[in-house]
């Protein structure tokens, strides 16, 4: 078979690729650019994104219904600083060389 290939060539729309954790969905139909949909499995990384995402959720801005922008509470203020908070355990936990270092002088105990 040398030369050109034959013309009843059939493309794949619709096809998987799997790398063990992460799942590309490809379908030309969706998407002719590439995967319409990428499942990553087991991630470790899953809880300190949800925590990212709900502190910029909690940093935007409320408003009401006529367009004025709503008072920052102060149970706004606390559950933005209680996430902050659980976001940094987390990240410390997942990269611990980013723990900053203590200064000042060590105690006698």
């Amino acid at each position: 078979m040398r030369g050109r290939p034959s013309e009843n060539i059939e493309r794949k729309t619709k096809y998987i690729l799997d790398y063990g954790n992460i799942i590309y969905h490809f379908d030309d139909e969706k998407n002719k650019n590439g995967p319409y949909l990428v499942e990553i499995i087991d991630c470790e990384y899953d809880m300190i994104e949800k925590l990212y995402y709900k502190i910029e959720r909690l940093k935007e801005p409320k408003f009401h219904d006529n367009g004025r922008k709503k008072r920052t509470t102060k149970a706004d203020k606390i559950a933005l600083k209680n996430t902050e908070k659980k976001y940094w355990e987390e990240h410390y936990r997942l990269f611990p060389g980013d723990r900053p270092k203590k200064r000042g002088r060590k105690s006698n105990r």
